[in-house]
Formats: C-alpha cells, sequence, structure tokens
C-alpha cells in the first residue's frame, strides 16, 4: 500500500471531530502531498490517530479512520494533522523490496531458468557445437536451432538472443521473433567442440 509523502507537513485541525467523521478540516492542506497520504492527528501522545486521506477539497481531508491498528477517536480544533512517516509506509517498502528481489530458480529440457515477480524470464540453454565448414581464416558450424522454453507467453515474442563461447568468442546478438532460434559459431580452429550458452529474456504469463 503506496502513499505519497511531504516533508514537515504539518497542518493544524480547524473544528473539533468524533470518533465517526469521514472528513476533517485543516488550516492549510496546501503542505499535504496528493492523495492518497496518511496523517497522524495527536492531541497528545496518548491521543493519536493514523488516517488514510483518500481525497482534498480545498482545506477539507476525506479519511479512513483507525488505520495502522490506532483506533478512532475524538479529536479537539488545534490538534496536529501531520504527514508522518509511519510504520506502515517502512513496511510496505520492505515488503516490495524482498517482493523484486525474490526469484524463483528451475530446470526443464531446454536448460535452466530465471522467473521474478516484475514477469520477466530469463532462460539459458548449454550446447556443444562442431566446426565444420571453413571461410577464410575462421571455421564455422552448421546452422543451428534453439527452441524457446514453454514458459514463454508466445512463441512470437521478441527476446534477446546472445552467445558466448569458452576461450574463443563467436556468434550474434540481436533481437528475435521466432519460436526456433538460426545461428552459427564462428571460430579460429576445427578442432573440437566449442561450449555455447544460449540466453532467451522476455514474459512469461
Amino acid at each position: 500500500m503506496f502513499v505519497n509523502a511531504s516533508n514537515n507537513a504539518v497542518a493544524k485541525l480547524s473544528s473539533n471531530i468524533n470518533s465517526s467523521q469521514t472528513s476533517l478540516t485543516v488550516d492549510d492542506a496546501s503542505i499535504f502531498p496528493d492523495a492518497p497520504f496518511l496523517v497522524t492527528v495527536n492531541n497528545n501522545r496518548h491521543n493519536m490517530e493514523i488516517m488514510r486521506v483518500t481525497n482534498v477539497g480545498g482545506n477539507t481531508l476525506t479519511v479512513q479512520r483507525a488505520q495502522e491498528g490506532t483506533t478512532a477517536q475524538s479529536h479537539d480544533a488545534g490538534s496536529n494533522v501531520e504527514n508522518n512517516f509511519t510504520a506502515g509506509t517502512y513496511q510496505a517498502l520492505v515488503d516490495e523490496i524482498k517482493k523484486m528481489q525474490e526469484i524463483e530458480f528451475g530446470e526443464n529440457e531446454n536448460g535452466t531458468y530465471e522467473k521474478y515477480p516484475s514477469g520477466l524470464l530469463i532462460c539459458r540453454q548449454t550446447v556443444s557445437v562442431g566446426m565444420s565448414e571453413g571461410t577464410g581464416a575462421l571455421f564455422r558450424s552448421d546452422a543451428q536451432l534453439w527452441e524457446f522454453p514453454h514458459e514463454f507467453i508466445s512463441s512470437d515474442i521478441s527476446v534477446t538472443f546472445t552467445t558466448r563461447v569458452a576461450n574463443r568468442w563467436g556468434g550474434t546478438t540481436g533481437a528475435i521473433n521466432t519460436d526456433r532460434v538460426p545461428y552459427r559459431i564462428y571460430g579460429t580452429t576445427n578442432t573440437g567442440e566449442y561450449l555455447v550458452i544460449l540466453s532467451a529474456i522476455g514474459r512469461w504469463k
């Protein structure tokens, strides 16, 4: 539950309110951020209530009472109405950071994958490629095909395709829109095989 905030935003309650009112008037609402935001209404430290402001019209605040475990109660004119950083605001930020850091790892017939809460999916497959044809000072492999992992939303999704070759770099980088990716690997020798890591980056359902 994200809310807006302003620095040093403290107004005064213009008139008494009871424990059931859902609007209150302050002396200057212009100091507050755009709704939604939280205010703490203080008569004193023993008579405090956190409210969620859902709308501001002139100097009148429309509020949801008794937020974050506080109790709806009467407040006197002249009480401070403060836009404070609350424990609930802090926890919402912590929860969102934790959510962003949660990564699901897995394996399937195409290799490994990482799923992020945002919907980002990164899949990697390692294959061995042998060289066969010579082109000048370079050797190249036959055309290879690689299928998208089934976790992708659809076969026509645009993903990033990269290749990395152990000891010697070869291959290509670019945007693709097909579910079978033709590629060749180039190297300076046709002895042995090249280890290739394929990476597909896209979105998942």
